[in-house]
C-alpha cells in the first residue's frame, strides 16, 4: 500500500507470459481474498497485503519477482544490471516476445498497463488504460500511436531520440506538470519505490535507487552502531559493537574482544551477514516510501526463531505491499498469515493454499502437515 495526499495505491493483479521459465500465462491475483476471521491486518482494501510463496528449488521464484520488477526496468532511472535478466524469454517457447500486464487499484480508479518486450528485453509495445478507458498506446515497431493523457497532449514524441526508451516515460518525463491524483503520476511513484532484495550471495537488489552503498559506511555515518548491536541482540546475536579505524581514516564496524577489536564482516557468519543486509534495508525503507518489496529466499541462513520474527517484522508494516518467497515449509503456519496469503509456485502456476483445497480450513488447522500430504497439490 503506497500513501499519496490521501491515496492507497496497490497492485492488484499481474499477469506474465513467455518471460524465463512461464512459457504459459502466469496470473498472480491480489483479490483472491477469503473471508478468514484471523490475521485480517495481511488485508488492505479487500488486497492481499502480504504473501508468501512456497516453491522447490528451481520452480522460478527468483524469476517471478525479476518478472514483477520488470516494469522498473524501463520507467524508472533505477535500472542497474542483473543476471536474473539474461536468457529473457522463455527457451521453450517459439513466441518472440515477452507480455506483462499490471493492474493497480486506488480508490474508484483502475489502471491498467501492458506491454510487450522481445529476447533482447526491448520494448515492442506498450499500453495504458484508466477505468478501461485508453490513455496511451504506442507501437515500437510501426510508430503509431495513441493519445489520450490531457497534461500531455502537446508531447511531441518524435523527439524521442533514444529509441529504446519507453514512449511513456519520455512522455511523463517531458511534461511539466502533473496532479498528484492523475493516475499516471500515481504509478509512476509506485514503480519508482518498488524494491526487491535477497542476500543469498551479496547485497542483490532492484529498484529505489540506482547505485548501492557501502554497508559500512551507512552504518556509521547515519550513527546507527547502537540501534545494529540492539537488533542483533534481539536476533539472538550477542556482540559488542563499535568503531573501528583502519586505514586513509576510514571507520567500519567493528566488535570489541578481551583481546582487541576486529572487523565485523570478516567474523560475522553468512546468517549474520543476512542479517546486517536485512538491517540496512529495513532502515533504507524507513527512509523512503517504499510501494512494494519482493524478498526472495529471504530464510536461507535463518533457523525457525530468526526467520518467524523476520516475517512478523515485515507483517508488522502495512505500508507497503510485500511477497517473501521460502522453500521452507515450516513458516507455513496459520499463526503467522492465511491460507490465502500463501501460494505455491508450481509447474509455472502459482496457487494460494485456498484455492488448493476444497476443505474448510480454519486457525487451528496444521497448515504445513497439511501441505506436506499432498493437500495443497490440487
Amino acid at each position: 500500500m503506497y500513501k499519496t495526499n490521501g491515496e492507497k495505491i496497490m497492485i492488484k493483479k499481474f499477469t506474465v507470459k513467455n518471460f524465463k521459465n512461464f512459457k504459459e500465462l502466469l496470473v498472480l491475483d491480489f483479490t483472491k481474498v477469503r473471508d478468514y476471521t484471523f490475521n485480517e491486518e495481511l488485508i488492505k482494501n479487500g488486497l492481499i497485503n502480504k504473501l508468501l510463496i512456497y516453491g522447490k528449488n528451481n520452480s522460478g521464484k527468483s524469476n517471478l519477482g525479476a518478472a514483477i520488477m520488470d516494469i522498473t526496468r524501463h520507467l524508472t532511472d533505477n535500472y542497474h544490471e542483473n543476471l536474473l535478466y539474461d536468457y529473457y524469454t522463455c527457451g521453450d517457447s517459439i513466441e518472440e516476445n515477452a507480455e506483462f500486464t499490471y493492474e493497480f487499484l486506488f480508490k474508484n480508479k483502475e489502471i491498467k498497463y501492458f506491454y510487450k518486450k522481445n529476447a533482447h528485453a526491448q520494448l515492442v509495445y506498450e499500453e495504458l488504460f484508466v477505468n478501461e478507458k485508453l490513455w496511451f498506446a504506442f507501437n515500437y515497431v510501426t510508430g503509431e500511436f495513441d493519445n489520450a493523457i490531457e497534461e500531455a497532449t502537446t508531447i511531441d514524441l518524435s523527439k524521442r531520440t533514444n529509441k529504446e526508451m519507453s514512449a511513456l516515460k519520455f512522455l511523463y518525463n517531458n511534461t511539466i506538470y502533473w496532479s498528484s491524483n492523475n493516475p499516471l503520476y500515481l504509478m509512476m511513484n509506485f514503480v519508482n519505490n518498488m524494491l526487491w532484495f535477497r542476500s543469498l550471495k551479496s547485497n542483490e537488489f532492484m529498484g529505489v535507487m540506482a547505485n548501492g552503498e557501502n554497508l559500512n559506511d551507512f552504518i556509521i555515518n547515519n550513527h546507527l552502531i547502537d540501534k545494529f548491536n540492539d537488533f542483533l541482540i534481539d536476533c539472538g546475536q550477542n556482540y559488542d559493537l563499535c568503531e573501528m579505524g583502519v586505514e586513509f581514516g576510514k571507520k567500519v564496524v567493528g566488535v570489541k574482544f578481551k583481546k582487541g577489536i576486529a572487523r565485523f564482516d570478516s567474523i560475522a557468519s553468512t546468517g549474520t551477514i543476512t542479517l546486517l543486509l536485512f538491517f540496512y534495508w529495513m532502515n533504507k525503507i524507513a527512509e523512503n516510501k517504499i510501494s512494494f518489496i519482493y524478498l526472495d529466499e529471504f530464510d536461507a541462513f535463518y533457523h525457525y526463531e530468526l526467520a518467524t520474527k523476520i516475517l512478523k517484522e515485515i507483517n508488522g508494516k502495512e505500508n507497503f505491499q510485500s511477497i517473501l518467497t521460502s522453500h521452507n515449509t515450516y513458516l507455513i503456519d496459520n499463526e503467522l498469515m492465511r491460507p490465502d496469503c500463501y501460494a505455491i509456485l508450481k509447474d509455472g502456476k502459482l496457487k494460494s493454499f485456498a484455492d488448493s483445497t476444497n476443505k474448510t480450513i480454519r486457525l487451528g488447522h496444521n497448515l504445513e502437515k497439511m501441505m506436506l500430504e499432498g493437500e495443497f497439490d490440487s
